[in-house]
């Protein structure tokens, strides 16, 4: 059975591994990312302010689609070797608060 990832470790995976075009991935990544946050019920609001911070230029003309578009590939690569940092960076920064959190006592 393999172990299922969890949204940013996910986005963080496809960013660096996915054979898409820059722009495709800026799309599909960013919502990754935006779906990981609204199940981020686990997170400090530190770190949900990190991630929004990571996604914010995406919306920068209204939609991420549109805002992708309007870019050219340099500014494509440029913001996608940034966000692929920001995401990875995150997903390590979140399973570390997670490993750092008490367990649950059993009664």
């Amino acid at each position: 059975m393999s172990i299922r990832l969890r949204p940013v470790e996910q986005a963080a995976t496809f960013l660096k591994t996915s054979s898409a075009t820059p722009k495709e991935k800026l799309v599909i990544g960013g919502k990754l990312l935006w779906a990981a946050t609204m199940l981020s019920e686990d997170w400090t609001p530190g770190l949900l302010d990190r991630a929004r911070t990571a996604y914010k230029f995406l919306f920068k003309h209204g939609s991420m689609k549109k805002t992708v578009e309007q870019m050219d590939e340099k500014n494509a690569r440029r913001c996608l070797t940034q966000f692929t940092k920001d995401v990875t960076q995150l997903a390590t920064d979140i399973e570390q608060a997670r490993s750092e959190q008490p367990l649950p006592r059993k009664s």
